[in-house]
């Protein structure tokens, strides 16, 4: 574990794999080579694995080659081609990510201890060894040695940015092995880890439900943060109405998939972009059903404009999946964005009948960007009347109301948004330059342009 202390806290994570060298002199091979790099570099990363395996089909056993391979799958999403991949790569003198995904493998098929052969093996960069001791950790429980690994994260909880991950991970590996009094208290230690770890609050509050502590589970899954992730919100409907919590059962590969979607959280943090791809990748290879997982990946390929994959991912994600709404919802940003505003707006507006308020926000923001703040500031009321100590509304529908002229009911709003959230830059930017270009109360508002400055 100390080699997992220095590498958490004293190691840089800007480049989670070096780029693979040129395979041997095959012209078509090299030619293809070439531009599965260059692809890569461009975040293409679909086109590089295209270019990685029809080089491999002229030199199969080149490893340059099946580590190129092997690295644009797992950025671009694609579980089969990165598993294809890591099969093709030698067994003893293989890239790092091979390693880590036949581990992966193994710990799904609960062979744990050739798990831990595949991931004692990996010497790679920094990020690569932190997801393999991820991995490895919930191999070593599943051999039963969940004691001596929980006392290992224990004093790592004050790493940062990882405290929180591997606080969650304590947490949830003595979960696993039935310490329920221990694995609280490190829940505990893990919620104030500057961490929000979806997946581990659930696993926190399915504990708590199960040692009989139901009003701590409401309070947990009604803070803000949480009571906007969609899984926790259903979670809490559920617990609400007497039923038990739907949670799967916590296995080692539902654990580490839990783990590497941190790390993905994390390396998306320190703007380390295919590394936060290739962990989400590994999280869907150790747990399919982590829809949370899916919606964070198809949100980052959209990001890269690989439109079409981030879609077809999300129409992966099962209709009964509290992720659902969510999904539909970011699938109508996605055809905004690209430039089809009007189908955008339909897709939006299917979704908002449903009566989701995050879908009806979504409707109402595309409607304020469209311009079209008259059929905007009607939804941001109807969401006021449902959530009335929600800024964001009040904000919102101020900024449609003073686009159409109504000054001093878009000053009202503002004023109850800061009333509720005193220091949002964007609503004291907003209402601060409203004043100072209207020439009225010129000394508070450029007090609050500089105050909105100092925050950001």
């Amino acid at each position: 574990m100390r080699r997992l202390a220095a590498l958490a806290a004293g190691l840089s994570l800007a480049a989670c794999a070096t780029a693979p060298g040129a395979p041997a002199q095959d012209s078509r091979a090299y030619a293809d080579f070439l531009i599965g790099r260059v692809a890569n570099a461009r975040a293409d990363h679909a086109a590089a694995a295209d270019r990685y395996f029809a080089a491999l089909s002229r030199n199969p056993g080149d490893q340059n080659l099946v580590e190129g391979a092997l690295l644009a799958s797992l950025a671009g999403g694609d579980v089969e081609r990165a598993q294809r991949a890591a099969r093709m790569a030698s067994r003893t003198d293989a890239p790092a990510y091979a390693y880590i995904v036949r581990g992966a493998d193994a710990l799904v098929a609960q062979r744990y201890a050739q798990a831990n052969t595949e991931l004692d093996r990996v010497q790679g960069t920094a990020a690569e060894e932190l997801l393999a001791r991820m991995v490895a950790n919930w191999a070593h429980a599943g051999q039963g040695h969940s004691g001596d690994i929980a006392a290992d994260l224990a004093p790592l909880a004050s790493v940062r940015p990882y405290g929180g991950l591997f606080a969650y991970q304590q947490a949830m590996v003595l979960d696993y092995s039935g310490q329920q009094t221990e694995a609280l208290a490190a829940y505990d230690v893990a919620s104030r880890g500057g961490l929000w770890l979806p997946s581990g609050v659930a696993r926190h509050a399915d504990l708590l439900m199960r040692t009989g502590a139901r009003d701590q589970a409401l309070a947990l899954l009604g803070t803000e943060n949480n009571r906007d992730n969609p899984a926790l919100a259903a979670m809490r409907a559920q617990i609400e109405m007497g039923q038990a919590p739907s949670l799967e059962r916590l296995t080692p590969a539902r654990g580490a998939a839990a783990a590497v979607y941190g790390m993905s959280a994390i390396f998306r943090q320190e703007h380390d972009g295919a590394s936060s791809l290739a962990a989400l990748t590994l999280a869907l290879m150790l747990d399919p059903t982590f829809d949370g997982a899916r919606l964070a990946l198809a949100q980052q390929q959209s990001e890269l404009g690989h439109i079409d994959i981030a879609r077809r991912m999300l129409h992966e994600l099962n209709s009964s999946s509290p992720y659902a709404e969510s999904a539909r919802t970011l699938e109508a940003w996605m055809v905004y964005d690209s430039g089809d505003k009007e189908g955008g707006i339909a897709l939006a507006h299917a979704v908002a009948e449903t009566g989701n308020p995050r879908a009806r926000r979504s409707l109402a923001d595309m409607y304020r960007n469209a311009g079209q703040f008259a059929e905007a500031e009607p939804i941001y009321s109807e969401l006021i009347v449902a959530q009335p100590n929600d800024w964001r509304s009040y904000f919102s529908r101020g900024a449609a109301r003073e686009r159409l002229g109504r000054w001093p009911e878009a000053e009202a709003d503002f004023q109850r948004a800061l009333e509720l959230s005193p220091d949002q830059p964007d609503v004291l930017n907003y209402l601060g330059y409203s004043w100072v270009d209207r020439g009225e109360h010129l000394q508070e508002g450029l007090a609050m342009i500089r105050r909105a400055a100092e925050i950001r």
